[in-house]
């Protein structure tokens, strides 16, 4: 009987450690960057532009100091044992779907041999496409080039919703005060459809995760998104995601907002640090 109680207590402890992964990889340490627009002119760098000289010498900084971009297919193929993770992972990610990602960051990325995942809200696309307007100062994405750039494959194309990037009712994804968890499923869900059946009218590839608006959700948003068939949702927590492969893991994704204004040494530190 005691032979029995503690072979049970070690399965209970070998079910609970998270790593469910069939190669028996231990867990890795997966930095996010988390950039916006990007802009050669210097009265729209803030917090959220950056200029070209600095997104260039952020990857500079990132190839020169031995980190490999990981796609989120290849994130989501690592958490179910079926891709080998490089020795100094991380990923670069763009939020808003401004025309400038596809302009400026995407030409430069590829010189470096990077990958990364850029976040669109379906309602601006839709607006873009209609008014055909294009500057990459100020312009979003149309579908249409949304759908050229995933097809390049330097950038998946993920969601940002189809119209919750908004702060006047709600912050973005997260539960208006007073609102039932049903009336709030219903809310979340119907926005979300609308946005991947227009992907899917538009013929954009996209990844089946999304990035939270302001990183605004709660422990009901987790539960929308994956009854939704969404496998990983970005966050705006500033962390290193320490994975051990367990999927719920990937429900809580931390960026590293990238501002303008501190070299690429500075800002990367913190990455250095847990590498």
């Amino acid at each position: 009987m005691k032979r029995f109680v503690v072979l049970f207590a070690l399965l209970m402890v070998l079910c609970n450690m998270g790593e469910v992964r069939a190669d028996g990889e231990d867990s890795i340490a997966l930095p996010i960057v988390m950039y916006h627009h990007i802009s050669p002119r210097s009265r729209s760098w803030n917090e959220y532009v950056v200029s070209i000289d600095e997104f260039r010498s952020d990857m500079e900084y990132l190839y020169e100091n031995g980190w490999d971009s990981i796609s989120v297919k290849e994130l989501l193929a690592w958490q179910r044992g079926e891709f080998d993770m490089p020795d100094k992972p991380m990923m670069i990610s763009f939020d808003d779907g401004f025309s400038s990602v596809a302009e400026y960051a995407e030409p430069i990325m590829k010189e470096y041999g990077f990958v990364g995942v850029a976040a669109i809200i379906g309602s601006v696309c839709e607006r873009y496409s209609e008014s055909g307007e294009y500057d990459p100062e100020w312009s979003d994405l149309s579908w249409e080039a949304a759908a050229e750039m995933a097809e390049r494959g330097v950038l998946e194309v993920q969601c940002h919703t189809w119209d919750l990037h908004s702060m006047d009712n709600a912050l973005g994804c997260a539960k208006r005060y007073g609102e039932s968890v049903g009336a709030y499923r219903r809310r979340l869900s119907t926005d979300l459809s609308k946005f991947l059946s227009a992907c899917e009218r538009n013929n954009v590839g996209i990844t089946y995760t999304i990035a939270y608006p302001f990183g605004a959700y709660d422990d009901n948003t987790t539960d929308i998104v994956r009854d939704m068939g969404f496998e990983a949702a970005f966050t705006c927590t500033e962390k290193i995601n320490i994975l051990t492969g367990d999927a719920d893991e990937l429900y809580d994704l931390g960026r590293f907002n990238r501002p303008h204004g501190i070299s690429s040494e500075k800002f990367f530190e913190k990455w250095e640090n847990n590498a």
